[in-house]
């Protein structure tokens, strides 16, 4: 069966198609012709979205638009379209070629730029990478939402707490009324009704002065519902006050677990320029090295086509020889160069990520609470001037009562003073009476809506005493896949290791803390070695050996394994025995890219079926 991959305006290739047959494929083509950026097509075929967004260098930097195509026995069986758009970002339309697309791009695609055989090479901690590829992930992601509701109940149970003192006061407000209302209604049934007919008929002083009495009363109910006012306002300042407090200790906690974030993130940005930098010095070293290879290859070509005895260049005397080892000094130079530019564009994106991360962090913890204390203390200034306009008010109102209490002592001297007292008496009777029960109905009503909250007290307690429970359960649950996570992995890499019949080791494995263990065996005894006291070429083997094993625990049905670069300086017998167990493990499409010297290439990719 043939399987074809149609590319378009990825990399340095402008335009091209290649099929390739069941099992090893061998791309050739001198260096700088487009055989990285074929490669990079057949990673575009995967890679999710939110990833591709910040790959425009994998677009033709001339081109705004390219296209991946896949397809088997003239069947596509992916398809996906690029386009630059704002910010310099590359959209994508179409989906990847295979579910597990992250994993088929790690596992599968063995080229310098996996983060995989990068973070193996450099001797890094491999938990953060390995994990986000097994179901820890999803332990993991629920370890944290588990502890921010924890979080958010803690915080509701106090305001709960605090429901709960205030409704204790207010019940005892709301018993002291009741029996201030009982004792008003008593006194009131012990008094007359007032005629109000009768009072017409009273000279113009005594309705004078029941008028200055009933003006007198609403002042007083006028001030006594101000100071309610401003008693709700206050109980309210001290919710926010309380809410904003809270969230002040979280941006606390949270700088005093990250003191220096602003200075990290701008450590960090310093760092990347200075990387950026390197890169472009490396990358300006490698064109001149790439520079200098194709000139002593035309050398080479034009001293054997003219048959000379001296170098055209310098003069000394010519020999195949002194060439071809000039010819392999720069090839091992860009080799290294090449090593180099992709540690660096590594470490970059390592850092843009670390970036990001804190960037995420700080808004969600931060910014997001700053934003909810500036709406808080917009409120509270609110409240505040509602406060200070009640006050106002009252002041108003007790004045107007002074005036209004003097011009009825005035009233008082003209009429029948039994009769001036029955009448203020029964007024602000009834007034107080009806001021009671408003104050009562208030009550009510907020106890009422605290009351509905606080019911909730033990379905919140319940619930958090439930989340605490299992997020201990969780985290020893996740301490247990983790662990299974590396049993599995190791018993793969033992697996890839014997089929392979290496016996540079005597075993590799992952530590419980994912740290990759070398054990080798010398002069009857037997050592562990970590991964960063092993050569460049021990490190690639055990880089691949774990790649091949995750393979096989994760994404053994994938159609693909391709190999760019990473063997460029690799031991041919190591190289044929991966190639074989690839072979044996029955990979149906087995890609190889291959330098090729200028003499004996056409100019163009070019795809050799090699047979086993």
């Amino acid at each position: 069966m043939t399987l074809r991959i149609e590319l378009e305006n990825i990399g340095g290739i402008d335009q091209v198609g290649l099929e390739f047959k069941e099992g090893k494929n061998l791309i050739k083509a001198p260096n700088a012709t487009g055989k990285s950026s074929f490669v990079k097509g057949i990673e575009l075929l995967n890679m999710p979205a939110d990833r591709i967004e910040r790959k425009r260098h994998y677009l033709n930097l001339f081109a705004e638009k390219g296209h991946v195509k896949i397809e088997k026995d003239n069947k596509i069986l992916c398809d996906r379209l690029f386009r630059v758009a704002s910010g310099n970002r590359l959209i994508v339309n179409g989906s990847p070629f295979h579910v597990e697309n992250q994993k088929a791009n790690l596992f599968t695609l063995a080229t310098p730029d996996n983060e995989l055989i990068s973070s193996i090479t450099a001797g890094r901690n491999l938990e953060g990478l390995i994990t986000q590829y097994s179901d820890v992930k999803y332990y993991s992601h629920l370890i944290t939402n588990i502890k921010n509701r924890i979080s958010n109940l803690k915080k509701d149970l106090r305001i709960y707490l605090m429901y709960e003192s205030d409704i204790e006061s207010m019940r005892a407000e709301h018993n002291k009324l009741k029996r201030d209302l009982e004792k008003a209604k008593i006194e009131r049934e012990t008094l007359p009704e007032i005629n109000l007919e009768e009072i017409q008929s009273y000279s113009e002083i005594e309705s004078r002065y029941h008028k200055f009495s009933k003006d007198i009363v609403g002042l007083k109910n006028k001030i006594e519902a101000a100071n309610d006012i401003i008693r709700l306002d206050k109980a309210r300042v001290r919710d926010i006050k309380s809410q904003v407090k809270s969230m002040e200790e979280e941006i606390k906690n949270f700088m005093a677990e990250h003191p220096t974030v602003d200075q990290e993130i701008a450590i960090i940005t310093e760092k990347v320029k200075e990387n950026r930098k390197f890169l472009a010095e490396v990358k300006g070293e490698k064109a001149e090295t790439e520079k200098a290879i194709k000139e002593v290859r035309n050398w080479i070509s034009l001293s054997q086509n003219m048959s000379l005895s001296k170098c055209i260049v310098c003069g000394r005397p010519y020999t195949e020889k002194h060439a071809k080892t000039r010819e392999d000094k720069l090839l091992v130079e860009d080799s290294h160069l090449n090593r180099r530019v992709r540690e660096l564009e590594f470490q970059i994106d390592d850092l843009e990520r670390s970036k990001e991360d804190l960037e995420v962090l700080i808004h969600k913890i931060k910014n997001d609470n700053q934003i909810k204390i500036s709406k808080s203390k917009q409120e509270l200034r609110r409240l505040h001037k509602e406060v200070s306009t009640k006050q106002k008010e009252i002041q108003s109102s007790e004045e107007k009562y002074v005036q209004k209490e003097s011009e009825l002592a005035i009233l008082a001297k003209s009429i029948d003073q039994g009769r001036a007292d029955s009448i203020k008496l029964i007024t602000e009777l009834d007034a107080k009476i009806q001021r009671i029960i408003g104050k009562i109905e208030q009550l009510d009503k907020q106890m009422a809506e605290k009351s509905q909250r606080i019911d909730q007290t033990d379905l919140v307690q319940s619930e958090f005493d439930f989340y605490s429970v299992l997020l201990n359960h969780i985290e020893k649950r996740e301490a247990v896949v983790k662990l299974g996570v590396i049993e599995n992995f190791n018993a793969q890499i033992e697996k890839v290791y014997q089929l392979m019949s290496y016996q540079d080791f005597e075993e590799i494995r992952f530590n419980p803390d994912f740290k990759l263990i070398v054990r080798r065996k010398r002069k009857g005894k037997s050592i562990d070695q970590p991964i960063e006291s092993l050569s460049d070429s021990e490190r690639i083997t055990i880089a691949l050996i774990v790649m091949l094993a995750g393979r096989e625990e994760y994404i053994a049905d994938y159609p693909l394994f391709v190999l760019d670069k990473v063997t460029l300086d690799y031991d041919p017998t190591r190289f044929e025995m991966i190639l074989d167990y690839l072979t044996q493990r029955k990979v149906p499409y087995i890609i190889v890219t291959l330098a090729q010297s200028i003499e004996e290439a056409s100019g163009n990719l070019e795809v050799e079926y090699l047979t086993s």
